[in-house]
């Protein structure tokens, strides 16, 4: 059983955990004395009261106190997608049905009954993860034990457990975020997912990639492959612009796997140089190009390997990575294909999305993500319900991108275009 997981009642056997959970060593730390035994706590100071204003002063809006209130309590939206805006604020009313008693002003401030209020934006309490399903996962919610040096690898420990990322370029809103996975944080793991999101001139690269887990230095190929991937790519964006301008998709397709493949080859001289067989380097990778001319709809794709690419718009889930090995008739499932950099550079796939509408959400992702959210329905219905409304700021989408489900605990990392609106 899991030490983290509350003992089962009595005479009921303990659910086992999930069978290739890791194991840890012993801290060989310990602390046998407090801490703060020789700090002395003092009350703080008192705060001076604050100036009465002067009478032609002009009172700016007023902040409630109080906890934010919670999603299910603010006023529906109206429209839909990232220009969705929300029905002007009723009188307040307390979640639990009575008034909010309005807060007491501050001693000496003056008092008007038409003060506005500043309430918060609409997001979601920040909290423990959540997680959907009939079952909590089996491992913690939250990090554990930090990664150590192994076999000498700095790298691996100063790679951080969470990245998260973002802005607005051209006509779409980025959100990106790659999460270690709980197995990898319950073992000491570092995380072996990488995200980026970078520009170029009129040209927005955004790409993910998995180190194959099975492999001792995959997180130095997936960070090393995304890094070299924009290296190569940005000299090339103006003409990769004009690509997509175009829709040459088949010019699209050489010119790309050339840039993938002399990535992949860098990738594998770094390895060699310290002195690691390239496949222990092994990597998929994925990626998007977008313009940043509203007026140029196309989207380029390109991969190698497994994960995800899917479309969310009003009437529900795409997944457009679906093909004839790995997707049904109805594009439920996603390929399941191993292929890897740095061997597999010739098995690059490419694709022009041409057909993108205001509002839509691509999700670009790695099978951390990819695998739950083909193949559970809560997850998809958890995240379409958040991601199909408005664009989170970064510490919601965040929260929203880590949403846990049981036996699902790899690294993950997404990254989300949102398209304006018409």
């Amino acid at each position: 059983m899991n030490p983290h997981e509350s003992p089962p009642p009595a005479g009921q056997v303990p659910e086992p955990g999930p069978e290739h959970a890791p194991t840890r060593k012993d801290d060989p730390f310990e602390v046998t004395t407090p801490i703060y035994e020789d700090w002395v706590l003092k009350p703080p100071a008192p705060t001076p009261a604050p100036a009465p204003a002067p009478a032609d002063a002009v009172v700016g809006p007023v902040v409630t106190p109080g906890r934010v209130t919670p999603e299910d309590f603010l006023p529906r939206p109206i429209g839909q997608g990232p220009a969705a805006v929300r029905e002007p604020w009723a009188d307040p009313v307390s979640p639990l049905g009575g008034p909010v008693e309005p807060a007491p002003a501050p001693t000496g401030a003056p008092t008007t009954a038409a003060d506005p209020v500043v309430r918060p934006p609409s997001f979601r309490t920040p909290g423990p993860l959540a997680h959907v399903g009939r079952k909590a996962p089996a491992y913690p919610a939250e990090p554990t034990d930090i990664p150590t040096v192994r076999g000498g690898d700095l790298y691996g420990v100063l790679l951080p457990d969470t990245v998260v990322d973002g802005g607005r370029f051209g006509p779409v809103t980025v959100r990106a975020a790659s999460v270690r996975g709980d197995s990898h944080r319950y073992a000491a793991e570092c995380r072996q997912d990488a995200a980026l999101v970078v520009r170029a001139g009129g040209l927005l690269l955004v790409a993910v990639a998995d180190g194959v887990g099975s492999q001792p230095h995959s997180h130095h190929g997936s960070n090393g492959i995304v890094r070299l991937l924009a290296k190569h790519v940005l000299p090339r964006a103006e003409t990769l612009l004009d690509l997509l301008r175009t829709g040459a998709a088949a010019d699209f397709a050489g010119l790309t796997s050339r840039l993938v493949a002399a990535a992949a080859e860098e990738l594998a001289q770094e390895a060699e140089r310290f002195g690691h067989p390239p496949k222990t380097w092994s990597t998929t990778l994925r990626a998007l190009l977008v313009p940043a001319d509203p007026e140029v709809p196309a989207r380029g794709f390109l991969a190698v390997g497994d994960g995800g690419l899917l479309r969310l718009r009003e009437d529900g889930w795409e997944n457009l990575d679906a093909d004839g090995d790995g997707g049904d008739s109805a594009g439920t499932l996603i390929s399941t294909r191993t292929d890897c950099l740095p061997e597999a550079y010739e098995l690059v796939r490419t694709a022009l999305i041409t057909d993108t509408r205001p509002g839509d959400v691509l999700v670009l992702c790695t099978d951390g993500l990819a695998l739950p959210l083909v193949k559970e329905p809560e997850l998809r219905e958890f995240l379409g319900r958040r991601w199909g409304r408005e664009v989170p700021g970064l510490a919601e989408f965040l929260w929203q991108a880590q949403v846990r489900v049981r036996s699902y605990d790899d690294d993950r990392s997404v990254v989300c275009l949102w398209e304006a609106p018409a």
